[in-house]
C-alpha cells in the first residue's frame, strides 16, 4: 500500500504540478527520499548538487506507473460563492484529476476503485514538490470521459480534502475527559476521523500540520492559542436539553449515545463562528483563519503538529497579492462587481444552560446510594444573590416478597426515599438543607438526612416507577463553594405471620436498586439571576444610526457565551499557565489591542463592523503569476479581498472564482445589552410543568405538618400553653349553623374544671368538671341544647356532704329537667343529640 500511480506537468509559470494516486499511506516515493535526503545534507551544512538526478534513478527503481494527465491536469473547486461572511466557516474543496489511461489492466485498476472503501485511496498534490492538496478520493466519483487520445479513454478521479466529509462523522464522547475537551483536540478528532494525517508522515512534514491564525481570544489564557481553550461535551448534544433525563437514563449512553451527537461539521462550525474565522485545507495544511487577520498585511499563525500539540512557533504570512503591470498576476477580463447588502442589525441569541449533570444508567442500577459534590458553585450573602435549583430524576422497579406459605408474591408496602443536599466550606464545615428550605448546621453529611419520605407503590399499577423531586435553594452563605448531593433509596417489606398471612407491621428497609439523574442549575451574573435550567438572551448590536433604514438584520445564534461560573455549558474557559478558568469579560476580538467584553459581545461587533457598510463583491478570471493561494488575498482599490469560492485550473494558473472586500469599521456600533428573551415555547412549558409536579409534592408532603401546626395554634380549643405532661387532644369537626361553616375544633382529653359551692355555667372549655361540695351544694347550668349537638361532659362530685345538681337550662335530662348527685365520687355522663340531654353513665 504506497503509491500506485503519477502524473507530472509544467503550469504555464513554469510551476511543477506532480499528482500521485495512493492507496495506503504506508511506504514513500522517490520525490520524497530525495527531498529528505536533501534536508539532511543541507542541515548538516552541506550542498547537493543537481537534485532532480536523485530523484530521477530513484525513480527508476519505483513500483508505482507513471500516467499522462490530460486537459487542465487537475482542478480544485471551492465552495462558498454567495455566501456571507457569518455563514459556512468551513470551506471545503475537490480536486478533479483527468488521466490518461494506457491499457485494461490499468483500466481496471482504476474502475475497482468504485468498489473500495472510501477511506483506501487519495490524491496528493505537489507544488514544485512541496505538498499542497490531500484529498480523499470519492467512490462514486469515478468518471469515463466521452473524450480520448490516441484512441486512450480518460478518465476524471476526484477526491475531496476531507472537510466535506466531516458531516459523516459524529462527535466521539470519549474522547473528552471530565465532559471538557480543548477546542485544538476537537479539531484533531475531526481530522483524525478522514484517515489521511498518515500522508504528512509519509512527507516528514508532521510537524506542520494546522496553522491557527483565529484573533478571538482571551487575556487571562498564558498565551494566544486554540489549545488553551476548553469547551464543554454538552455543546455537541443534538439539541441539549436537561429534562431528556425522562428517558435518556433508559439508554445505556444516557444522552451522549451516537444518535444523540452532532457530527463535526456541525461542531467545528459553531467554534468557527464565535472564532470568527474559516477552515481551510491550503498548501498542504488545515489553516483556521480569522477575518480581522486580513486588516493588516500579514498573518500570524501558530503552527500545529497532526496531533495537534503547539509546537512553540509563531510565524506570519503575507497574504496580499497585487496586481501586476501588463504581467500576471492580471483579470483576464473586468470582473463583475455586485454588492452584500449592510446589516440592519446584529442580534445574537444565546440559550444560557447553567447546570450540570451526575446520571446512572439503567445498564448500570444499583442499590448503592447516588452521590455527587460540585465544587466552586457562586456564593453569595444575599439569600437572591446566586440562587440554584437541585433536580431529582430516579427510577426504580417494584419489588415482591413471597409469603412463607403458599409462596404468593406481595408487593412491597412503600419505598422509602432519602435525599440530602448540603454545602460545605473549605474547613470541612456543613450546612444541611432542612425541610423548609434553610441551610442548618450539620456535624457532618448523612448525620442529618434533608428530606425522608414514603412513596405508597401497592396501589400502583406498573412495574417502573418515577420519583421526581425539584427544590430551588437560597445561595449558598459565603464560603461554602461545594454542593452536595445525594440519594438513598429502599424498599420496606410486609411482615406475615407463622400461617402465612400479611399482617400490618413492616420489616426494617432494605436497598432498593435504582437508576436516575440528578440535575444542578446555578444562576450566574447576568441581569436574570436565575436558577433555571434554560433561559434565553438576545443581545443587539447596531453598526451604525444610518443602518436602522436596511431591511436586513442578521440573527446570529452561536452555542458560546460568557458567565462567571465554570457550570454555564456555553462558556469557554481557558488556561491561565497553572489551571482552567472562567474570564467573562476579557475577550478581544483582535482587531485592536483595546476592544474587549464578552464572547458573545465580540462576535456581534465583529458582524456588525464587518457589514456596517454594503461589501463589495466581484467574480471574474484571476490569471495568477503561479504564487496566489486560497488564503492570500487580492489587493486593488485599497480594498482587500479574500477569496469566497473557485475553480482553479492548475495548468493554466486561473482562478476564475469570487472575492469580498474586507472593509471593516469596529467605531461606533452600539450594543443593547442583554436582554431576556421568551424561548422557543415546548421546553418553557416543560420546565414549568416540572417545578409544577415538584411543588405539588412538596405542598402534599407538607400536608400533614400544615394541619398540625392549624390544629395547634388557630382552631378552638388550641392550647394557649404548652402541656406539662402528655396529653391527648380530640380533633373534631364542628358544622355552625348560623354562619353554614365547618370549623375544626381541637378537644383536649382528660381536663377538668373545679366548681365550689355556688351555681354556674358550665365552662365548655373542659369535658371534665369536679364539683367540690365540702362548703355547700354546687349547681351547674348546662348550655342551649341546640348548640350542643353531639357534645359529652363528664361530672364527677366529692365528698358526701352537699348536693352536686346539674340543671337542664330549660331542656330535660333524660326526661327530668335536672338531675343530683348526693354520695361521694358520684358521677354522670351526659350527651346532647341537639334537643335534650341524655344520661348515659
Amino acid at each position: 500500500m504506497a503509491r500506485k500511480y503519477y502524473g507530472s506537468f509544467k503550469s504555464i509559470n513554469n510551476v511543477t504540478h506532480r499528482v500521485e494516486i495512493w492507496d495506503g499511506a504506508n511506504g514513500t516515493t522517490p520525490e520524497i527520499l530525495a527531498g529528505l535526503y536533501a534536508a539532511r545534507v543541507t542541515a548538516a551544512g552541506g550542498y547537493q548538487e543537481a537534485a532532480g538526478c536523485l530523484s530521477t534513478k530513484l525513480n527508476a527503481l519505483s513500483s508505482s506507473t507513471e500516467l499522462t494527465l490530460a486537459g487542465e491536469g487537475y482542478t480544485i473547486t471551492r465552495n462558498g460563492e454567495g455566501d456571507p461572511l457569518y455563514k459556512k466557516y468551513i470551506r471545503p474543496s475537490r480536486v478533479s484529476t483527468n488521466w490518461v489511461i494506457p491499457n485494461d489492466t490499468i483500466l481496471n485498476d482504476f474502475e475497482s476503485i468504485s468498489t473500495v472503501t472510501e477511506q483506501y485511496w487519495a490524491i496528493l498534490v505537489y507544488k514544485d514538490g512541496v505538498l499542497d492538496y490531500v484529498g480523499r478520493v470519492l467512490a462514486d466519483q469515478l468518471t469515463r470521459l466521452r473524450e480520448s487520445i490516441q484512441s486512450k479513454p480518460i478518465l476524471e478521479l476526484v477526491a475531496v480534502d476531507g472537510l466535506e466529509l466531516l458531516s459523516g462523522y459524529k462527535v466521539d464522547p470519549s474522547n473528552f475527559s471530565d465532559g471538557k475537551i480543548t477546542i485544538a483536540q476537537l479539531f484533531r478528532r475531526a481530522l483524525d476521523t478522514l484517515n489521511l494525517k498518515d500522508y504528512w508522515v509519509v512527507n516528514g512534514i508532521q510537524s506542520d500540520y494546522f496553522r491557527e491564525a483565529s484573533t478571538v481570544y482571551n487575556s487571562a489564557a498564558s498565551r494566544k492559542g486554540f489549545d488553551l481553550e476548553e469547551v464543554s461535551l454538552n455543546t455537541f448534544v443534538d439539541d441539549y436539553d436537561q429534562f431528556k433525563d425522562v428517558r435518556a437514563t433508559d439508554a445505556s449512553q444516557f444522552i451522549y449515545a451516537d444518535n444523540d451527537m452532532i457530527d463535526y461539521a456541525q461542531a467545528l462550525e459553531q467554534i468557527c463562528e464565535v472564532k470568527q474565522a474559516r477552515l481551510i485545507h491550503s498548501q498542504g495544511k488545515y489553516w483556521l483563519v480569522s477575518f480581522a487577520e486580513y486588516i493588516d498585511t500579514t498573518i500570524t499563525y501558530r503552527v500545529y503538529s497532526y496531533t495537534l500539540q503547539f509546537g512553540g512557533t509563531t510565524s506570519t504570512y503575507a497574504h496580499r497579492q497585487t496586481l501586476g503591470a501588463s504581467v500576471r498576476p492580471q483579470w483576464l477580463a473586468k470582473p463583475t462587481l455586485t454588492h452584500q447588502v449592510a446589516a440592519k442589525y446584529v442580534e445574537v441569541d444565546t440559550q444560557r444552560r447553567l447546570g450540570a449533570t451526575i446520571y446512572r444508567g439503567y445498564n448500570n442500577i444499583s442499590t448503592a446510594s447516588l452521590m455527587h459534590e460540585f465544587t466552586d458553585i457562586p456564593t453569595g450573602t444575599n439569600p437572591d444573590e446566586h440562587p440554584m435549583r437541585v433536580r431529582f430524576n430516579m427510577k426504580f422497579t417494584k419489588a415482591y416478597v413471597p409469603d412463607p406459605v403458599l409462596g404468593l408474591l406481595y408487593p412491597e408496602q412503600w419505598v422509602q426515599i432519602q435525599v440530602e443536599i448540603y454545602v460545605e466550606n473549605s474547613a470541612g464545615g456543613f450546612l444541611v438543607l432542612d425541610q423548609n428550605g434553610y441551610w442548618v448546621a450539620s456535624g457532618s453529611p448523612g448525620s442529618s438526612l434533608s428530606f425522608n419520605e414514603k412513596v405508597d407503590v401497592t396501589n400502583q399499577a406498573g412495574t417502573w416507577m418515577t420519583y421526581n423531586f425539584n427544590k430551588n435553594l437560597t445561595t449558598a452563605p459565603a464560603g461554602y463553594n461545594k454542593l452536595g448531593v445525594g440519594i438513598i433509596i429502599k424498599s420496606v417489606f410486609p411482615i406475615f405471620d407463622r400461617n402465612g398471612k400479611k399482617t400490618t407491621k413492616t420489616a426494617s428497609p432494605v436497598d432498593k436498586e435504582f437508576w436516575g439523574a440528578v440535575n444542578v442549575a446555578f444562576a450566574d451574573s447576568s441581569p436574570y439571576n436565575n436558577p433555571d435550567f434554560t433561559f434565553d438572551i438576545a443581545e443587539i448590536f447596531t453598526p451604525g444610526a444610518a443602518n436602522s433604514v436596511n431591511s436586513v438584520p442578521v440573527i446570529l445564534k452561536p452555542k458560546y457565551y460568557s458567565s462567571d461560573t465554570k457550570y454555564a455549558n456555553g462558556a469557554i474557559r481557558v488556561y491561565n499557565g497553572s489551571s482552567y478558568v472562567m474570564s467573562e469579560s476579557n475577550w478581544y476580538g483582535g482587531w485592536d489591542s483595546v476592544t474587549h467584553g464578552t464572547l458573545t459581545e465580540m462576535l456581534g461587533q465583529s458582524v456588525a463592523g464587518l457589514y456596517k457598510d454594503f461589501m463589495p463583491v466581484i467574480q471574474g478570471t484571476w490569471i495568477d503569476s503561479g504564487s496566489l493561494t486560497a488564503i492570500k488575498s487580492l489587493y486593488f482599490d485599497s480594498y482587500t479581498w479574500i477569496l469566497q469560492g473557485c475553480k482553479y485550473s492548475a495548468r493554466m494558473d486561473q482562478w476564475d472564482g469570487e472575492w469580498i472586500a474586507i472593509i471593516p469599521t469596529y467605531s461606533g456600533t452600539t450594543a443593547s445589552g442583554e436582554s431576556y428573551k421568551v424561548g422557543g415555547g415546548l421546553g418553557d412549558r416543560v420546565n414549568y410543568l416540572d417545578m409544577q409536579v415538584s411543588d405539588i409534592n412538596d405542598q402534599l408532603q407538607a400536608v400533614s405538618d400544615s394541619v398540625k401546626q392549624t390544629l395547634i395554634n388557630d382552631v378552638s380549643g388550641s392550647p394557649t400553653a404548652a402541656p406539662t405532661m402528655d396529653t391527648v387532644y380530640e380533633v373534631q369537626i364542628k358544622y355552625d349553623a348560623a354562619n353554614t361553616q365547618m370549623q375544626w375544633r381541637l378537644q383536649e382529653h382528660g381536663t377538668f374544671k373545679t366548681y365550689t359551692v355556688g351555681a354556674y355555667a358550665l365552662d365548655v372549655n373542659f369535658e371534665g368538671h369536679l364539683a367540690d361540695c365540702t362548703a355547700g351544694s354546687v349547681t351547674l347550668n348546662l348550655p342551649a341544647a341546640n348548640v350542643s349537638k353531639g357534645k359529652r361532659y363528664y361530672f364527677v362530685k366529692k365528698p358526701s356532704a352537699h348536693n352536686l345538681r346539674i340543671d337542664g337550662a330549660g331542656a330535660n335530662i333524660s326526661g327530668a329537667d335536672h338531675i343530683d348527685l348526693s354520695t361521694n365520687y358520684a358521677t354522670a355522663t351526659l350527651i346532647c343529640d341537639g334537643t335534650e340531654w341524655f344520661r348515659i353513665a
